[in-house]
């Protein structure tokens, strides 16, 4: 404005006219870019259009149409007083064709604007667009606006995907040159939030809405507030969810632990049974040795009642074997169960802390991030697989071992001390007695399909029956006390 009042001063001490004209032009595009439309409109108001040159004649209808144009903005493009602003606009637009040459700059603009809200499109207007945007270097207001009309012409059309491409060009222009009168990115803002991508439609309209407050752009501030009002109401609208989110998981974590509370209930039952068991097996066998001496008649008699006896003794022994694997591995399992829910309820708690915090100091892309993002999950998961790992070769230490016997020697696995991959343990569940492939899967937080396929792939390198193959792994890995 400082340039422009100097340049007037300087026309004015000249006496020429036609200068003293355009930097009156020029003064109205500055005061219309503030905003302060009624001012702009008094320096036209000075000018007398059939005194300009050819020249001025372009910049003076050209400006006349951009204060409509602005206008039209601050009445939200609606008719005020008989004042359809928009037609005026494009009225003006009409009338800068008559004296602007294909060889301007802005002829390619003009041509196309003409013709964005008329019911049909010249053949070949969209194709004479996009032959010069697609050759130039991005980095000029003119580009900037031939990009940005080429995009309102695919509008027209229907084509949102080359609408988006355009508008994309068109603010990367802005940017280039530091232009803060931006309607492409906060259009492709309006695009983005209809679409669902809060995230960089909250971004751009910030960006937007910046500018316009350090130009400052009082027109195009105002236009950015309702777009920044729905940002912001989605933005509530997702927090609002998360905390329901947030309850749902607490309600859940009261119900697995319940769950783990009636489990403890039904192994102390299954304990006191078994023990009762082994009680009854004690008494059998003692009933046994005192029948053995009844049993002496003959040679015959003795050694079938001896070979029975063997035998009985044997599957007791075995049983009695089961039973205190059967023990130790419910301990052992009863026990891991109650120190992972006990970490599990430690991290929730430090999590669901971290989370009140970000909520409470309104730090709702953290929030967003926090909840969106998968590490925490992923983290939970990768230790579950540690804990299980650890506990069952705690009680099995020579699976992996005796599982590779079963394979040949060619498609044996290969894993780090202490640790499974997922077929093994896939099989070290089979081992433990879940053989049916849908519990694997959620056990191992994976799908059904995965199991299958993991499962064939085994059967298809064992050195055994494929058939028999589930049965030979439930008997690896003997107890070891």
């Amino acid at each position: 404005m400082r340039y422009v009042d100097a340049n007037l001063a300087i026309a004015k001490q000249l006496g020429n006219k036609q200068w003293e004209y355009e930097w009156k032009i020029n003064k109205s595009f500055v005061l219309s870019v503030m905003g302060l439309v009624s001012e702009s409109g008094k320096q036209l108001a000075e000018i007398i259009p059939e005194e300009l040159s050819d020249k001025n004649k372009i910049k003076y209808y050209t400006q006349m149409a951009y204060l409509y144009s602005h206008m039209g903005q601050l009445s939200d493009h609606r008719i005020l007083d008989n004042h359809d602003y928009d037609r005026i606009s494009h009225a003006y637009e009409d009338s800068i064709a008559k004296f602007m040459q294909p060889d301007n700059p802005s002829y390619l603009w003009y041509e196309a604007s003409s013709h964005v809200d008329s019911k049909t499109l010249p053949e070949g207007l969209i194709a004479k667009v996009k032959a010069t945007v697609d050759t130039c270097s991005f980095n000029s207001r003119t580009d900037a606006m031939n990009c940005y009309i080429l995009s309102r012409l695919y509008e027209r059309i229907g084509d949102k995907e080359n609408r988006i491409r355009y508008l994309i060009l068109s603010g990367i222009s802005d940017v280039k040159i530091a232009n803060r009168d931006i309607a492409s990115i906060n259009e492709l803002a309006s695009i983005l939030l209809d679409d669902g991508d809060i995230e960089r439609a909250y971004t751009y309209v910030n960006y937007s809405q910046n500018q316009a407050l350090r130009l400052p752009n009082r027109i195009r501030a105002a236009a950015l507030a309702q777009t920044v009002s729905e940002v912001h109401a989605l933005h509530e609208k997702r927090l609002r969810t998360s905390q329901r989110g947030l309850k749902a998981a607490l309600i859940v974590v009261f119900v697995i632990l319940a769950a783990l509370v009636g489990l403890l209930v039904l192994y102390t039952r299954r304990s006191r049974q078994l023990h009762k068991s082994q009680k009854k097996l004690e008494t059998a066998n003692e009933e046994l040795r005192r029948n053995m001496d009844e049993i002496t008649r003959s040679k015959a008699e003795r050694d079938n009642l001896i070979s029975d006896l063997q035998a009985a003794d044997a599957r007791n022994k075995e049983i009695s074997m089961t039973l205190r694997e059967a023990n130790y591995v419910k301990e052992e399992c009863i026990g891991a169960t109650f120190a992972l829910c006990s970490s599990y309820i430690d991290r929730f708690e430090k999590y669901r802390n971290e989370i009140l915090k970000l909520v409470k100091a309104k730090k709702y892309d953290e929030l967003q991030k926090e909840t969106i993002a998968a590490t925490y999950s992923n983290r939970e998961l990768k230790d579950f697989y540690h804990s299980f790992d650890t506990l069952f070769l705690n009680i099995y230490p020579d699976f992996v071992s005796d599982f590779n016997k079963l394979l040949r020697p060619e498609e044996q696995l290969s894993v780090n001390p202490g640790e499974l991959n997922t077929e093994l343990r896939i099989y070290a569940l089979v081992r433990l007695g879940i053989s049916d492939s849908v519990k694997i899967a959620a056990l191992l937080h994976c799908s059904t399909q995965t199991v299958y396929n993991y499962r064939l792939r085994i059967r298809n390198k064992a050195i055994i029956p494929k058939e028999g193959f589930a049965d030979a792994v439930k008997s690896l890995g003997k107890f070891q006390q």
